[in-house]
């Protein structure tokens, strides 16, 4: 029997290790995904605005479990191991909350910003504001990419959290270059084989965040306490 030192330097062990990771913080993920899953499967009715109120309620678990899908996939960029049941529900307890009030934010302003684009393309003075709509669109994904990832690594308070996220989008350019051409792939991916990259993807997704954004997270690291 190989010793331990051996097994994680063994290749093929550490696939099957990260796969495992992967696979498991998926699992978690979508368990925080079921309650909007059944509601969109049993009783959406689009033309119906009071579903489209309990849509947004029941879908409000998913910031709290992505954030908690960066925790774990940070820490293993970190550590290169994770304890992944322990760290993906203890980043869920203690970043709930904060994680629950920026995703509700993002998802009220993609909502309104999409329904206006959608109706200003109706009409001629569309053609001066829809640049400025899709802009601030762009803002809010940009903003995203760093949101959740910054509150999975660090205690911070929320303005200090979207005053670094927009300072990250537009100064740390290559970063966040890499950081949309990973979530154009990723949209790619999901386009063309939805049905089973949906249900693999999100843990291969956050370790890959983690790993682009883990040289600016250490400079950060000097103006904020990480969780540990």
């Amino acid at each position: 029997m190989l010793p331990t030192a051996d097994l994680q330097d063994n290749m093929f062990y550490r696939i099957i290790l990260y796969t495992y990771w992967f696979i498991l913080c998926n699992v978690y993920f979508f368990l925080l995904c079921i309650p909007a899953s059944l509601f969109l499967l049993f009783q959406w009715d689009y033309s119906n605005l009071f579903t489209w109120l309990i849509l947004f309620l029941v879908t409000i678990p998913m910031g709290p479990a992505l954030t908690a899908s960066f925790s774990v996939m940070g820490k293993l960029v970190k550590e290169k191991q994770v304890e992944i049941t322990k760290t993906f529900f203890k980043s869920l307890k203690v970043n709930f909350v904060q994680s629950a009030l920026f995703f509700s934010i993002q998802c009220i302003l993609i909502t309104i910003l999409i329904a206006d684009i959608a109706f200003l393309k109706n009409y001629p003075i569309g053609h001066y504001i829809l640049p400025l709509l899709y802009s601030l669109l762009i803002m809010n994904v940009l903003v995203g990419l760093y949101v959740y990832p910054l509150l999975s690594r660090f205690f911070i308070t929320n303005k200090s959290v979207l005053k670094l996220s927009v300072w990250c989008s537009f100064t740390k350019w290559k970063t966040t270059l890499l950081l949309l051409a990973l979530l154009l792939f990723t949209g790619f991916i999901l386009y063309y084989i939805p049905k089973v990259s949906v249900y693999f993807l999100i843990g291969p997704f956050c370790f890959a965040v983690m790993l682009i954004i883990n040289d600016l997270f250490q400079e950060i690291e000097t103006m904020f306490q990480p969780h540990h």
